[in-house]
């Protein structure tokens, strides 16, 4: 597929991170089969359809958490990532990590742990992108604490396991206070920046002047 300027599906530099991925994102929180959130359940017949045609489209890039269906949309990219034999080439993976959403526990213990189960339901060694994911559900000094959630983040960093981290959130001022640290390539928000809406400009403003990457969720 030819990436000219004039092409829509061309993809789009990753902040400053020298990654390039397409312009669209495949959201993975409905196969997570949770009626609660979308008012209906998505079977493994469909869910896996939906993931191959992804990986088979022009916009290969996965977007999942541990958060949507507690494990279950990993689980299910998982299965098709090993049936290709791993994340194909030209495709883009990343996913989310926070709290427990069976106590809303968001310690570094409870991130680590989560981490490590996405490795394994996702069936893969390496996650390109990781984001701290509705930080809201925590305070900003437990979040920075030693031993917290980011620098846990920050170790599978070190070690290589994850390349780069970003957060996803909803109120603005939350996002904007993680923004402001430095330590992020990435931000992801929802439901602030539509033809009605525009109060994420000030989000986007501060992440775009320290060169990061901005995802809109809900536009």
């Amino acid at each position: 597929m030819a990436t000219t300027a004039a092409d829509p599906l061309a993809r789009k530099p990753f902040g400053q991170t020298g990654l390039f991925v397409p312009p669209v994102a495949v959201g993975c929180a409905p196969i997570g089969n949770m009626p609660e959130a979308f008012g209906y359940g998505v079977t493994d017949e469909d869910a896996l359809a939906t993931i191959r045609a992804a990986l088979d489209s022009p916009i290969p890039y996965i977007d999942t958490a541990a958060l949507y269906g507690d494990g279950e949309s990993e689980r299910r990219v998982g299965l098709v990532l090993r049936e290709r034999g791993g994340l194909p080439e030209n495709a883009f993976l990343q996913t989310k990590q926070g709290r427990n959403p069976k106590n809303d526990d968001y310690s570094g213990e409870t991130v680590k742990r989560r981490m490590e189960r996405s490795l394994e339901l996702l069936g893969v060694d390496r996650i390109e992108v990781v984001y701290l994911h509705d930080q809201e559900w925590t305070t900003f000094e437990e979040a920075m604490a030693p031993g917290g959630p980011i620098a846990v983040l920050q170790h599978f960093r070190e070690q290589g396991v994850i390349g780069h981290l970003g957060v996803a959130g909803g109120p603005i001022p939350v996002q904007v206070q993680y923004i402001e640290t430095g330590l992020f390539d990435a931000v992801i928000h929802h439901n602030r920046y539509t033809l009605l809406n525009r109060s994420a400009d000030p989000l986007i403003e501060a992440a775009v002047a320290r060169g990061m990457a901005v995802l809109n969720a809900a536009p």
